[in-house]
């Protein structure tokens, strides 16, 4: 008989406490009364029976008998504990051993980093998140995993000296990933927006569709690592999904502070394209808390279009002119219906534009721009320039997936910029590596 057990060490007032207590305990040498032996190593305790001893086996009465407890309360012998948030109790005959648990280890590793902070991106899309990350000498990219190898090739590129794991996140083991300080992910929204929920007939389900669940991998891998931050996004909708909530209250109850908030581009941000996002830090040392400028955009669309060229502006018009023609015919069946489809135009004036959709290239919603002939797509040069990156792809519909369901990088720099800040302060140059 052995007893494995993995607790909380306590704390009465300021001192450490360890309690354990278990009906196994007689049977391995540890009966009410006994006295104990304890030999206090660095990050290890052991407890042994002994003849004579200031600390004994104490117990409880419980039905057909007394559950054995051994109680201690010394803030010398547990000294070498002390800083570990739990305890993993290894017992066999007449031998107690108790250590920091592994996942105490890794938050314990995470308290002590300093920059730069080594992160990893899981569905790393195109790289339009750790593009934000570039200019920051207190993140290093280091690693990213992606599934699907068109946007894989996207980010490696961007990301020459990061390893690229080419997978699904379900099939990866934790040692097949390399150690990292900041975990950061876009969990792919398709079955928690409105459109991805109708598509695929999920109302009050969306963690039943093919990609809701993958919030279960992540949050795995962030219990085992322990990173010292996570940053996670989505769409606002995603908050108040159980997969949300389940993310944000389990980080809580494994020892994280977590802050989350919708982000408002255009009212708080100053971004034309207002694309709304849920977002999530959570951090291990001190709670983090998001500052938004409360800047409204002020800028208007033409600012982002390329300089007005009647040739080629006829040329994009022209190309997509007879299915402008079916969608207004499509949009007008409806609208005599009571259904209200419509596409936005846009003239260069606007100072707000909804989102830019990663179905965009397929000419089936707005915005679209209007010139003297016609109306016409956005280019890749102008939705790239909404966004604060320049792609390496030069693929107009795979340019226009990365970004449609990429962040807006010019907000997600500032985003990283206070948690920078916020790192920087908490584990400053000086402090162990990691």
């Amino acid at each position: 008989m052995s007893l494995l057990a993995i607790q909380k060490l306590g704390r009465n007032r300021d001192t450490p406490r360890l309690w354990i207590e278990s009906q196994r305990l007689e049977s391995l040498g540890f009966a009410h009364g006994q006295p104990l032996h304890i030999e206090s190593k660095p990050d290890t305790l052991i407890l042994r029976p002994a003849i004579l001893g200031h600390n004994h086996v104490s117990s409880r009465e419980v039905p057909g008998g007394r559950r054995p407890i051994i109680d201690l309360e010394n803030e010398s012998l547990l000294a070498n504990l002390a800083a570990y948030s739990e305890v993993k109790i290894i017992a066999s005959f007449e031998r107690i051993q108790v250590t920091p648990s592994h996942r105490a280890f890794a938050i314990q590793k995470s308290r002590l980093c300093q920059p730069p902070f080594r992160v990893l991106e899981v569905f790393v899309g195109g790289g339009t998140m750790t593009a934000a990350m570039h200019q920051d000498e207190n993140f290093r990219v280091i690693a990213g995993v992606e599934i699907d190898p068109l946007f894989a090739d996207e980010w490696q590129a961007a990301n020459a000296d990061a390893q690229l794991i080419q997978a699904d996140i379900r099939a990866l083991h934790l040692s097949e990933l390399p150690e990292f300080d900041l975990l950061i992910a876009g969990i792919p929204c398709t079955c928690h927006s409105n459109l991805g929920r109708a598509k695929k007939h999920l109302a009050g389900r969306p963690e039943t569709g093919e990609e809701g669940d993958l919030f279960l991998p992540v949050l795995s891998l962030i219990s085992q690592r322990m990173p010292t931050a996570v940053v996670l996004e989505n769409v606002p909708g995603f908050a108040s999904s159980l997969a949300g909530e389940l993310l944000a209250s389990n980080l809580k109850r494994i020892g994280y502070h977590v802050f989350t908030t919708i982000l408002q581009p255009n009212a708080d941000w100053g971004e034309i394209e207002d694309r709304k996002r849920w977002l999530l830090v959570a951090t291990l040392d001190r709670p983090f808390s998001l500052l938004a400028p409360e800047r409204k955009c002020n800028r208007t669309l033409s600012m982002f279009l390329d300089t007005p060229d009647p040739s080629r502006d006829e040329a994009d018009a022209r190309r997509i002119a007879r299915t402008i023609e079916g969608l207004k015919a499509h949009n007008a069946r409806h609208e005599g219906l009571g259904h209200g489809f419509e596409f936005t135009v846009v003239d260069g004036t606007e100072t707000r534009i909804p989102t830019i959709p990663k179905s965009y290239h397929k000419i089936n919603t707005g915005p679209f721009v209007k010139t003297p002939s016609g109306l016409r797509l956005l280019r890749q040069s102008e939705v790239e320039r909404i966004h604060g990156i320049q792609l390496r792809t030069r693929h107009y519909a795979t340019a226009l997936q990365i970004l449609g369901q990429g962040v807006q990088t010019r907000l997600f720099r500032q985003v990283f910029q206070q948690l920078s800040d916020h790192l920087a302060q908490a584990f400053p140059v000086g402090k162990p590596p990691c």
